[in-house]
């Protein structure tokens, strides 16, 4: 059988519209919905399927439109101290609990003595909890956001361009230790560096 290359860029260009739709991130949803779009009308170009291809280049601009909205709109950020023995804060927990479980034990948390709730537009995108020495440094035990805030936003604002948001708490640096890839890639992002001496400490002065 004679390999077909166009039928496969095809599937392909499914495959990734496919996908998008399984984001829960509004932004990854866009971004690759974007890009098979774009796969999608060259698939219809090489076709000869004219509608096919002005319907996905449609939809593409769509995507680029609620793209642009989404990073230009000015957003509201406020941190506001959280008790971890709190109704709402052990029902925040016990949501999230799975997600939460992969950096740190419930248990663990209880035993922390500085928590805040990160609110984006007045809805509470995350926690950041730890513990916080005399020396102002917090050890942070959990750094948390919800899958539909996962855009680097939050971090962003509080750890690079409003750092004086945490410093007005008493807080001067951040400390985490992680052995994930994973979030190693996120700190990194927002701007932790890796501690010479503990690979898997990394830390942010603020």
């Amino acid at each position: 059988m004679e390999f077909d290359w166009v039928e496969w860029f095809g599937y392909l260009a499914s495959l990734v519209v496919l996908v998008s739709l399984t984001m829960t991130s509004i932004v990854k949803l866009r971004v690759i919905n974007f890009t098979g779009c774009l796969l999608f009308a060259a698939f219809a170009y090489f076709i000869d399927s004219l509608p096919t291809m002005l319907m996905n280049l449609g939809i593409a601009g769509i995507n680029v439109y609620f793209l642009y909205k989404i990073y230009s709109v000015k957003e509201r950020f406020k941190l506001i101290t959280a008790s971890t023995d709190s109704e709402y804060f052990l029902h925040f927990i016990e949501t999230n609990k799975k997600d939460i479980e992969l950096q740190v034990s419930s248990e663990e948390l209880r035993l922390s003595n500085t928590a805040f709730y990160m609110l984006r537009n007045n809805n509470i995108a995350g926690v950041l909890v730890g513990s916080k020495d005399e020396n102002g440094v917090l050890n942070v035990l959990l750094d948390y956001v919800t899958e539909e805030y996962r855009d680097f936003k939050i971090g962003t604002y509080y750890f690079e361009t409003n750092p004086e948001v945490i410093k007005s708490r008493g807080i001067n640096t951040l400390h985490v230790r992680t052995s994930n890839a994973e979030h190693r890639s996120y700190l990194e992002t927002v701007g932790f560096k890796p501690s010479k001496d503990d690979r898997q400490l990394y830390i942010k002065l603020l």
